[in-house]
């Protein structure tokens, strides 16, 4: 049974803590300290809240809707020579924690929804705002800096919570530590003393909850992908065939379905825009456009809308 055990606690942590860090929009974890990163220019990123959390530091998501000072140390001198301006607005996407640039430049009026603006200025190290947020909830932040000799623009997104946004990864972890229980019960010799020959059951029944606990929480649909014309190749234009189902295993037809993607780790999306071109019935979707253009880990975001509302399916490949 210990290895039954062992095994269940290897695959929770592969699939909830993977070795590759995943990045909000434009701030990524480096170090122990966050890093900004507003296309290639490089910023140091903290928040504090000082009325309610002194002097301790947070990277994005904040406990609570109160007084808050953004800071961004630079790390390239060219942002020293940048006008940089500072956005924050209420999350209007519906993307979440997946919104990006790209989702944005959809709003019609992104005014409607700013709750602080800060105009392009000029500054030397540190670039420090500090606004009071009235309400909880999730926000996006925009970060936009031009270069003063091309006049390109370098744009960076962050979206992050206020408040308790809901339970996170906590269910997991709760899962985890009983696993690690059961298992200390199982070196002791108690769990073979109190279930006998049925050893194996409290072991599976850990197990089945592991993996089932994930798409309980991330949503109503299971998507599954097969490539026809062969593994995906880097920098090869191709097609997959998506497939997908309910919780109990129905195929879900008649779906509107987006797909975006990219590498967390380089805070960069795919080089193209897939679609969705064809229902092939029995919850199966022809995506064309599909290229990878470096190998790696990515993470393909499959947006699933029906009459009953919108999930996203999170795929993970490596290649």
């Amino acid at each position: 049974m210990h290895r039954i055990l062992s095994f269940c606690l290897f695959l929770f942590a592969s699939a909830f803590f993977p070795s590759e860090g995943l990045a909000h929009g434009g701030v990524v974890e480096e170090d122990d300290l966050c890093v900004i990163k507003v296309n290639y220019l490089r910023a140091h990123f903290k928040v504090y809240q000082p009325q309610s959390s002194g002097l301790e530091q947070f990277c994005e998501d904040l406990p609570l809707a109160s007084q808050s000072v953004f800071v961004m140390e630079y790390q390239h001198d060219s942002l020293s020579t940048m006008n940089v301006d500072f956005r924050i607005i209420r999350d209007v996407t519906g993307k979440g924690r997946f919104a990006r640039l790209e989702d944005v430049d959809k709003i019609a009026d992104i005014d409607s929804v700013t709750i602080y603006y800060q105009p392009p200025i000029v500054e030397s190290d540190v670039y420090t705002v500090s606004l009071d947020i009235v309400e909880e909830g999730e926000y996006i932040g925009i970060v936009s800096a031009r270069h003063p000799a091309t006049k390109k623009l370098y744009t960076a997104v962050f979206p992050f919570a206020v408040g308790f946004t809901g339970l996170g990864y906590w269910p997991f972890i709760i899962g985890l530590l009983v696993a690690i229980q059961l298992q200390y019960f199982f070196m002791t010799g108690r769990l073979k003393r109190w279930f006998g020959g049925a050893r194996a059951v409290p072991s599976l029944l850990v197990c089945s909850l592991l993996l089932i606990a994930p798409d309980a929480f991330a949503g109503e649909y299971v998507v599954t992908y097969t490539t026809p014309a062969g593994d995906p190749e880097i920098n090869r234009m191709h097609s997959w065939i998506l497939h997908v189902e309910d919780a109990a295993g129905v195929p879900v037809e008649g779906a509107e379905i987006e797909v975006e993607g990219g590498m967390p780790q380089h805070d960069h999306g795919l080089p193209t825009q897939p679609r969705i071109t064809e229902e092939l019935g029995n919850g199966d979707y022809r995506l064309d456009g599909m290229r990878f253009h470096m190998g790696g880990y990515w993470e393909i975001i499959v947006r699933i809308t029906t009459d009953s509302g919108t999930s996203t399916v999170i795929l993970a490949l490596r290649l």
